[in-house]
């Protein structure tokens, strides 16, 4: 395991799950919007708010530890691969494609949140709001799977 632990390193990895969860929140935002069922609109809208929450968080963590948070979502980057196909999908009105492509980008998510607390040395406090948002986004996961059999 090659642990990252300069400051900066740490930082930009931080830095890299904030943009993500502003990509998650706007992703959720769009679902929510292009969905039918008024459940599965809930249920988006809960999650776009709870990615908003976790990016304030993040952000917290970035100045507690000397940092400036990068502001805004991904456009330019790869990081935006897991929304990048969203507006498509839900163009189609399909709210089973909706739900898979956000099961999809969770996914993604639970990949970069498992990279960072693997491969980088994190303070304990920063390490712990980490654990705490990577279980809310494997729950996420799991009920997205869940209503992709369903919906």
């Amino acid at each position: 395991m090659n642990v990252k632990d300069t400051r900066g390193e740490v930082l930009d990895q931080l830095n890299k799950l904030l943009t993500r969860n502003h990509d998650a929140e706007k992703g959720y935002q769009e679902a929510a919007e292009s969905v039918k069922d008024a459940e599965l609109k809930s249920l988006f809208l809960t999650q776009s708010r709870q990615r908003s929450e976790f990016a304030m968080e993040l952000e917290q963590e970035i100045r507690t530890l000397g940092g400036e948070p990068d502001n805004g979502t991904s456009l330019a980057s790869d990081l935006h691969r897991a929304w990048i196909n969203i507006k498509s999908t839900f163009a189609s009105n399909d709210d089973k494609a909706t739900v898979k492509e956000c099961q999809r980008g969770d996914q993604e998510a639970l990949e970069n949140y498992n990279s960072v607390l693997q491969e980088t040395d994190l303070v304990a406090s920063t390490r712990e709001v980490l654990l705490r948002q990577k279980q809310s986004i494997d729950s996420a996961h799991a009920s997205m799977a869940r209503l992709a059999l369903i919906v």
